[in-house]
């Protein structure tokens, strides 16, 4: 069975990277502090990726704004903060400083889109991780340097991003909206070996899931990562998981019948390929059409068709301009 390079990465892009999951996810893991000033309903994925070019396709940082209100009550001023998803599989101990290096384009890109700007958006960093063994390294920035001098340290930055390490936690204590819950259980049993025993249960707290597009597309994406993905199911065991999570409910079975009907002879697997593919351009296409209306207002019919036509190289195109346009013509110029 063949895999793809960096499936956790995808999967979790692929995911997390549809604001209806980040909120889920958002909403029961940000300090209740923090959810009192914010809109999640006003949550806007960026689509834009703050590595370094050559890391791609291993890119994981996921960035999103919303809108703050400082003061609850009266008349406030709404702030722009951007919460700052990183994702790993792995303990690396240079996390916190490759973090912090998209931090500092964040701000250097917003400076570009605001020259006359006097202060900067806050930045909520998070790093969740789920790798095969627990989370060993420092989170503090200071730690990372040679010399641990007072003197020195108070000349040099220091902050702490938010660890979310699944590999410790039982999986009842795994909080979020029930997409971004699926999603990080399938991720921490990925590299367990009762993956087989937890994943009919995980499949279905997720059948309803299944009554929604975006639902629909986010289970193609987790069974398309454990099959092809990862090579961790083939089609045959796939297929008796898949029984064992109906407990005779019956959607999931025909949810795949559905697929099976529809002359996909080699199996639930091209099935589930099709839908990824299908997911991955929409769901981007969903997230330009709200950054321009964002920026411009309502949008004439033009603009959503030629969304709708575009190949996914247009749509990155379209993406990077979003930011420098001064008009919607600029964005969609030959």
């Amino acid at each position: 069975m063949s895999t793809v390079t960096n499936p956790h990465d995808h999967v979790f892009r692929q995911t997390f990277g549809q604001p209806e999951v980040a909120a889920g996810y958002f909403r029961h893991n940000l300090p209740e502090e923090l959810l009192e000033h914010i809109d999640l309903e006003t949550l806007e994925r960026i689509p834009d990726t703050f590595v370094d070019p050559e890391l791609h396709p291993s890119a994981s940082d996921l960035l999103y704004t919303v809108d703050y209100t400082p003061v609850q009550g009266g008349e406030t001023k709404k702030l722009l903060l951007y919460l700052l998803l990183e994702h790993k599989s792995y303990a690396d101990p240079m996390t916190v400083f490759q973090v912090l290096r998209y931090m500092v384009r964040i701000w250097e890109e917003y400076c570009a889109a605001h020259p006359k700007a006097t202060t900067l958006p806050p930045v909520y960093p998070m790093i969740i991780y789920h790798g095969p063994r627990p989370w060993q390294h420092p989170v503090n920035f200071h730690s990372l340097f040679t010399v641990q001098e007072p003197a020195l340290l108070s000349r040099l930055p220091e902050f702490a991003p938010v660890l979310q390490d699944f590999s410790r936690l039982d999986d009842r204590d795994i909080r979020g909206g029930v997409s971004a819950r699926t999603v990080l259980l399938t991720l921490k049993h990925v590299f367990r070996d009762d993956l087989l025993e937890r994943l009919p249960e995980i499949l279905a707290q997720a059948q309803e899931m299944l009554k929604n597009e975006n639902g629909r597309e986010i289970i193609f994406t987790l069974l398309y990562y454990l099959t092809e993905g990862t090579g961790k199911l083939d089609e045959e065991t796939l297929g008796a998981v898949l029984e064992d999570s109906v407990h005779g409910g019956g959607i999931m079975q025909s949810f795949l019948k559905k697929y099976y009907d529809q002359g996909l002879e080699k199996g639930v697997q091209q099935g589930i390929q099709k839908g990824v593919q299908q997911g991955m351009q929409q769901g981007e296409q969903r997230v330009l059409s709200r950054l321009l209306r964002k920026r411009f207002g309502d949008l004439p019919e033009w603009t959503e068709q030629m969304l709708k036509e575009a190949s996914g190289r247009m749509l990155e195109v379209w993406s990077e301009r979003i930011f420098t346009a001064t008009t919607l013509e600029d964005v969609f110029a030959e």
